[in-house]
């Protein structure tokens, strides 16, 4: 009898000091009194409190298998000691990263912060986070940079193509290592990967309606780099609707520099007045062009803008609003899809638009 009292002694004491440096413990690091030797685990916490690091685990994500007493229990103690949940290590677990890459061609493009916006804010609330990669419009950088989001495992990539893409042969390395890839704005036919971009060939057919109702008898039109489907959509549904008897002058362009010196020539061996420009920046082009010869007010322009900045450059311009954050949510939709299931069959997402 008198062991077994003194035993029971020995444990109460035992229990009294290990209380009593808890509590001094978290009197110490609430105060700012003790320098943190490593990280803080849900293993330490499980050891303090002398539950299993599952049941901590579990209390921290208000599992309904736990005991309000202890989830009160794992949480005051977590909150005294400033712990934070190791994300990282749970997404391991779940061998996912949570992160999802964004590959696009430039990023000064005013139509790009809303699609960086309307991919963000969708994901964000899906508790993802998102990696920016630019590939200054370069193939061999969007190749690379396609290679490091394999290699960083992530969980799957919105995908702009470069205007010196010819191919998707450098995709494939995604199918290889299982990660889900969606392409939007620049992209190509594929059936191996999803597509989400604006009716371009509807929208094209909009703006050539718009120019047979002026009454124009001879049309600069200006595409982007030809093999892109967004080029081949547009020319397609431009060519479509734009009446037989109009003459159409067409350039493939790969920036505002060489859609400038098209128009520039157009104007003076043909005195073209009526232009059709496929982006924000082949219309710069047209525009500068346009008002070097001093033939603004003559002349009709419509093409495809987010409505920020070329209005104001040509205040007759009626244009196809491109709308970036719309085309960003849809993306960000489908990768999420794909991310749950990557067996899911690829689609062709055309966003309806009107003329502004």
């Amino acid at each position: 009898m008198r062991f077994r009292l003194q035993t029971i002694a020995q444990t109460i004491a035992q229990t009294i000091a290990v209380d009593f440096f808890f509590v001094e413990f978290c009197n110490l690091v609430k105060n700012g009194n003790l320098v943190a030797v490593k990280t803080m685990t849900i293993k330490d916490l499980a050891t303090f409190l002398k539950v299993s690091p599952s049941t901590v685990s579990r209390a921290l994500n208000n599992h309904p298998d736990i005991s309000s007493e202890v989830r009160n229990r794992v949480q005051q103690l977590a909150e005294e000691l400033q712990f934070k949940p190791n994300s990282f290590a749970a997404n391991f677990r779940k061998k996912q990263s949570k992160l999802i890459a964004i590959v696009l061609p430039k990023i000064y493009r005013s139509f790009i912060p809303d699609v960086i916006e309307g991919i963000t804010k969708h994901l964000n609330a899906h508790q993802f986070q998102t990696l920016i990669l630019i590939t200054e419009d370069q193939l061999q950088h969007e190749i690379e940079a396609i290679k490091q989001c394999c290699d960083m495992r992530v969980d799957g990539i919105l995908l702009s193509l470069s205007n010196q893409t010819k191919d998707l042969s450098h995709l494939e390395i995604c199918n290889k290592h299982e990660i889900p890839l969606v392409l939007f704005d620049n992209t190509m036919e594929s059936k191996s990967f999803t597509n989400v971009h604006i009716n371009d060939a509807a929208a094209a057919g909009l703006c050539a309606t718009y120019l047979n109702q002026q009454k124009v008898k001879r049309v600069a039109a200006v595409f982007g780099p030809e093999e892109l489907s967004i080029s081949k959509n547009r020319k397609i549904g431009f060519f479509e609707a734009i009446h037989k008897d109009v003459k159409v002058d067409i350039c493939f362009a790969q920036d505002a520099k060489e859609a400038y010196h098209f128009v520039n020539a157009q104007i003076e061996q043909h005195h073209t007045k009526a232009f059709f420009g496929i982006s924000d920046e082949v219309l710069l082009g047209i525009i500068t062009a346009i008002q070097e010869h001093n033939i603004t007010n003559t002349t009709t322009v419509v093409g495809f803008s987010d409505g920020l900045t070329m209005p104001f450059l040509h205040k007759e311009l009626r244009y196809i609003f491109h709308n970036g954050k719309t085309v960003g949510e849809c993306a960000a939709a489908q990768i999420l899809k794909h991310i749950e299931n990557n067996e899911l069959s690829k689609e062709n997402i055309e966003i309806p638009v009107e003329l502004n």
